[in-house]
């Protein structure tokens, strides 16, 4: 009897001890399970949105086009917006990365240390803030002094410039009130946030070049992605409507001073209006953000930016000079 119940004590802790292995198993199984709810994408799959700067919608719709067409189970959504509108939607974790000019200000930084959250960035590309007149206007020079006087208003006119051919007051068009185009502009110079620019909000990139096409007296204020594909047939089409100033440091009067916002010019950073373009992503995991991200900053990404007249700033470039004979 003795024996017999000594058995079936046995024989119940094994089926406990059972109970308990299958209820670990379980566990961890619902663990797994819920870890691929959390996280349906990865490096080559999935869906996910990133907010671009509208000034570097050309390039970026390249980037997509090439990683998806490699990656049939990838899709990557865009947001069009101003940098601010972009960077705000990535703390409120609307997207999953932006391409912005700009880093993070330390509040916008306390907000991720705050909730514990990983943020990476790198910058990709460099491109330049490109200044375009009217194709009938032959004063396509400027410095930046010049430029400085005309955000803070004191200069208005063509005349005020030394303009030769323009005449009137300078119609100063930029895409965005809010975009990086502007904000670069504003810090470069330590312009007074609180006092209101004397400039029109065309809406976009294109409407500025369109504004321009247009208006003998603009000077309008773009993202020299939107000119500087030369086999890009709607690229052509806008810098072959307008014409784009050279810029020079500082007030001179040697046309050798003065720089376009083009290849050669941006890679020895001649150009005084050049920045970088970066991605910051927000990402804890091996997701399709990562994927992108390494993509955009891999050999083949970075010959789109190279392609697209921009210069890529994660792998070397060579520059040669060569002597055309007449």
């Amino acid at each position: 009897m003795l024996v017999k119940q000594k058995i079936q004590i046995m024989a119940i802790m094994k089926i406990k001890s059972l109970g308990l292995s299958l209820l670990v198993i379980a566990s961890i199984f619902s663990c797994n399970k819920s870890k691929e709810s959390k996280f349906s994408d990865g490096p080559a799959q999935g869906e996910i949105s990133v907010a671009v700067d509208e000034s570097f919608q050309p390039l970026l719709i390249a980037e997509k086009t090439a990683f998806e067409n490699n990656y049939h189970f990838a899709k990557i959504n865009f947001d069009f917006h101003a940098e601010n509108e972009a960077v705000a939607d990535l703390l409120n974790e609307k997207v999953r990365a932006v391409v912005v000019t700009r880093d993070l200000t330390e509040k916008e930084k306390e907000i991720f240390t705050r909730e514990k959250v990983t943020y990476r960035s790198y910058n990709f590309a460099a491109d330049g803030l490109a200044l375009l007149v009217h194709p009938q206007n032959v004063d396509t020079l400027i410095s930046l002094p010049a430029l400085k006087s005309l955000l803070t208003g004191e200069k208005i006119t063509w005349e005020s410039l030394g303009a030769k051919g323009a005449r009137g007051e300078v119609a100063l068009v930029v895409d965005k009130a809010n975009s990086s185009n502007i904000k670069f502009l504003v810090d470069k110079f330590g312009l007074d946030t609180n006092k209101p620019l004397p400039i029109f909000a065309a809406g976009s990139n294109k409407a500025v070049i369109e504004y321009v096409k247009s208006h003998p007296n603009a000077l309008g204020i773009i993202g020299s992605n939107w000119i500087s594909d030369g086999d890009n047939p709607t690229s052509l089409g806008f810098i072959r409507s307008v014409h784009v100033m050279s810029v020079s440091e500082k007030s001179s009067s040697t046309a050798g001073d003065f720089y376009q916002p083009f290849g050669y010019n941006l890679a020895l950073k001649k150009y005084p209006l050049r920045r970088d373009v970066k991605i910051i992503l927000k990402e804890s995991h091996m997701g399709l953000g990562t994927g992108f991200v390494n993509y955009v900053c891999g050999d083949m990404g970075q010959l789109i930016v190279l392609k697209a007249g921009l210069i890529p700033l994660t792998r070397p470039i060579t520059i040669r000079q060569y002597q055309i004979s007449q």
